[in-house]
């Protein structure tokens, strides 16, 4: 029985925190700040990619660690480091406060979870497997866009 309920969440200038600036935070940053959130990365680096939207002001960078009061007052948090006894902090910490957690390294910890778009004018397709294979839902969301594609 699947254990996420798939919705269409209006993140639109809503503060967002991502905690993480590798590869995953950057994903997770650039999705949300496409959908209109406020969205700060907190991390003691961060990808090219990530610093190239920090420096054209769509994406707000503190460069600290983590610490519990960088989650009041945010809308939702995602926890994208590679220390899973970090990311496990961060979502109690959310969780307490009833924020809404994204844990990139366990759905079970996880309140939401992202799931793998495929966005045009018309439609948007969201693609998951209840956080068990991501890759399984880039593939099956590929496989959708090409018969998207196909049928334009």
């Amino acid at each position: 029985m699947p254990r996420f309920l798939p919705l269409g969440l209006d993140v639109r200038e809503k503060p967002c925190l991502v905690v993480g600036g590798g590869s995953v935070g950057t994903r997770k940053a650039l999705a949300l700040a496409r959908a209109g959130a406020e969205v700060t990365v907190l991390a003691p680096a961060v990808t090219d990619e990530l610093a190239g939207q920090i420096e054209d002001g769509r994406i707000t960078w503190l460069e600290r660690t983590y610490g519990p009061e960088h989650a009041r007052g945010v809308f939702l948090v995602v926890a994208a480091t590679d220390d899973d006894a970090l990311n496990a902090t961060i979502g109690r910490d959310a969780h307490a406060r009833g924020i809404l957690v994204c844990d990139a390294s366990s759905a079970a910890r996880s309140a939401v979870i992202f799931a793998a778009l495929h966005e045009t004018d018309e439609v948007t397709v969201a693609v998951f497997t209840d956080g068990r294979d991501p890759r399984m839902a880039r593939d099956a969301r590929d496989r959708i866009a090409a018969f998207l594609d196909e049928e334009d």
